[in-house]
């Protein structure tokens, strides 16, 4: 199973790939969405195998695994939170339902830029918690969302793709 290390390395590159997307096919929010999702899945696997030499396999898993305050894994409140967000920001991309699953399902739910701007306010803070945890550096991302142009954020910043045409 991947370490610590391996997880970072994987967050780092889908970090990349977001930042790629963004600008090359600025629009597709829900794979943006998603790619986002996927480096906090990498950041909570990296601080498992680090804490606990554990490599879960499921969602749920990691989920338990993070909240339980018996374990020196647990992350704080609002980690566990900003987490839990950009999950069901990514369920919401992948399979058109509401992020709030209270709510009813009869009509697709799309993604748009608003949510892109959710999902990388929630990544922020998981980025800045795993900098300052474990000392790493991520590189800046470019994305091109109006929606972030206002925002400050350590990890992202707005860069606007003039389109041909």
């Amino acid at each position: 199973m991947a370490d610590f290390q391996a997880h970072i390395k994987q967050a780092k590159k889908n970090l990349k790939n977001l930042s790629e997307a963004s600008l090359k096919i600025n629009d597709s929010w829900d794979w943006q969405v998603t790619i986002s999702y996927y480096v906090a899945v990498h950041l909570m696997n990296a601080r498992l195998a680090d804490k606990l030499n554990l490599h879960y396999k499921t969602h749920k898993d990691v989920k338990i695994a993070l909240y339980n305050s018996s374990l020196p894994c647990k992350v704080p409140d609002d980690i566990y939170t900003a987490y839990v967000s950009l999950e069901n920001l990514s369920r919401r991309a992948r399979y058109l339902c509401h992020e709030d699953s209270t709510m009813s399902n009869e009509t697709g739910f799309y993604t748009y830029d608003r949510h892109l701007k959710k999902a990388l306010l929630k990544l922020d803070i998981l980025l800045n918690y795993f900098a300052k945890e474990y000392n790493i550096t991520f590189e800046k991302c470019a994305i091109d969302c109006l929606d972030i142009k206002s925002q400050i954020m350590t990890n992202f910043f707005y860069k606007q793709v003039l389109k041909a045409g």
